[in-house]
């Protein structure tokens, strides 16, 4: 593990400091460089869609087996199973762009935590990038994004997916009021890249 998080730390250094000499200033630099982030990760976003989808189609089925089935969780299991074997699915594909950004945002933090990669008085607008955002104004904007994020690709018809509309942003605002603001750029710029290219891949169809 600390082999792969050396290797991202140091490629998000190499990253965040092309953009910096591209830019001048660390704020944009993040910004730029977690869009290049996106752009690389849209492969896997395109298979998440994909397992989503095949996942929506599938749900009348998967229901249909809990209903036969609702005595014996055993066999429920079995038959999901067998459903998303038969139809080549699979049920994590949906999480995997979200497992593989939580290692990045850590990296991301180790390299601004280095004032060898950042200087400690790097600043964006009114914000010191090591510090958390003064007047909360990016948390807040991250619970907003959060909110129509998951208003894109919910479903109101399913009441889980209607309850996590709500408790998610607050969860995301909640984790990110104490972040230092780099990292509130970041995953900001991200989410917002994120309902672009939902909305697209939405308007695109397959």
């Amino acid at each position: 593990m600390s082999y792969i998080y050396g290797l991202l730390t140091g490629a998000i250094s190499a990253l965040l400091n092309l953009m910096h000499s591209l830019t001048g200033n660390f704020g944009v630099a993040i910004i730029l460089a977690t869009i290049v982030i996106k752009i690389i990760l849209l492969p896997l976003t395109l298979k998440q869609d994909r397992s989503m989808k095949s996942m929506k189609v599938l749900q009348p089925e998967l229901e249909k087996i809990k209903q036969q089935y609702q005595n014996d969780p055993k066999m429920v299991n079995q038959k999901t199973m067998e459903l998303y074997q038969k139809h080549k699915v699979n049920p994590m594909g949906g999480c995997l762009p979200l497992l593989i950004q939580l290692p990045i945002l850590w990296a991301l933090f180790g390299v601004l935590r280095d004032p060898a990669n950042v200087p400690q008085e790097s600043s964006f607008l009114w914000m010191q990038l090591i510090n958390p955002d003064p007047y909360y104004i990016l948390p807040v904007l991250n619970g907003v994004v959060s909110f129509f994020q998951q208003k894109l690709m919910g479903s109101s018809d399913n009441p889980q997916m209607k309850n996590m509309m709500y408790i998610f942003p607050l969860m995301m605002v909640f984790i990110s009021y104490k972040m230092p603001a780099g990292l509130q750029i970041y995953w900001l710029t991200s989410s917002v890249a994120s309902v672009v290219q939902q909305y697209l891949i939405m308007k695109k169809g397959d």
